[in-house]
């Protein structure tokens, strides 16, 4: 990929992150997640998307793997312990975007435990 196209995913993609972290700051429970689960996969699904397009495929996945829960949160699927999840999803997403090779496995652990 180019480099312009590489900035301007990047621009996208930590954009669509930090529109998650304002959604998050705008829930303080579990029911608060639940509720927004339509907001927050509008974004991870733009993210699953675009991440690995710019060499990010580990953020892709993850964020794929959150699309998916989000999705069973929407048609109706509940989590306990699922805002203390999202909020450190949020921020390891947005760690991600400044380490080249940014290991997510222990996040993902526990986003599959949902």
């Amino acid at each position: 990929m180019s480099d312009e196209f590489i900035a301007v995913a990047s621009k996208e993609v930590n954009d669509d992150i930090e529109s998650l972290e304002n959604i998050l700051k705008s829930c303080s429970d579990d029911n608060d997640v639940v509720k927004n689960s339509s907001l927050f996969q509008k974004h991870t699904h733009k993210i699953k998307g675009l991440a690995p397009m710019m060499g990010k495929e580990s953020l892709g996945s993850f964020s794929s793997s959150l699309d998916d829960l989000f999705k069973k949160m929407i048609d109706g699927t509940h989590y306990d312990g699922i805002f203390a999840a999202i909020s450190e999803s949020v921020i390891t997403m947005k760690k991600s975007m400044n380490e080249p090779e940014f290991n997510f496995s222990q996040i993902s652990d526990k986003i599959k435990q949902f």
